[in-house]
């Protein structure tokens, strides 16, 4: 006899004890009945009490979200707030950009893109940006605005340039 044969004869044998008749039922019948009355214990739900309810009213409190120099109306260069707003007013300055120039004899006009791809014809005078931006100047590279915006102690100017991509 080979090596190999016997190894296998081998491994019949052990594989046929395995699988011997009476011990597999039992198990089986153990595992059906093993937990067959067996009820955890539960808790009952705990009872959650009615929260009380308080009306909150604000209308005479500081809204805490607000800039303080919105606060404060006459503390520096006051933006007219009520004015509606533009369509290039809608985005931020550094989402807007200059695309171009046109003229015509002395005045010139800036070609800007908003985020919306929307082309616009800007002039001297015209609001961009979100912060009260009104241009001041045009030349062929840039755009000169100034901006009003709110500074911790009021209203502060600031200026801003657009330059052509």
């Amino acid at each position: 006899m080979t090596m190999r044969r016997q190894i296998m004869i081998v491994a019949c044998a052990l594989l046929a004890g395995c699988s011997g008749g009476g011990g597999m039922a039992r198990l089986q019948q153990f595992v059906a009945t093993a937990d067959a009355g067996y009820r955890p214990p539960v808790k009952p739900v705990p009872k959650i009490p009615a929260p009380h309810i308080v009306a909150f009213d604000m209308h005479h409190f500081i809204d805490p979200f607000e800039p303080f120099a919105m606060r404060l109306p006459g503390r520096g260069p006051n933006p007219n707030q009520h004015i509606p707003k533009g369509p290039l007013q809608h985005f931020p300055l550094d989402a807007i950009t200059m695309v171009g120039t046109l003229s015509a004899g002395p005045q010139l006009w800036a070609l800007v893109r908003t985020p919306d791809h929307a082309t616009h014809r800007v002039q001297v005078g015209t609001y961009m940006g979100e912060h009260y931006g009104r241009i001041v100047r045009i030349t062929p590279r840039k755009i000169h605005l100034v901006e009003t915006v709110a500074g911790p102690t009021g209203w502060v100017k600031q200026p801003v340039t657009i330059a052509i991509k």
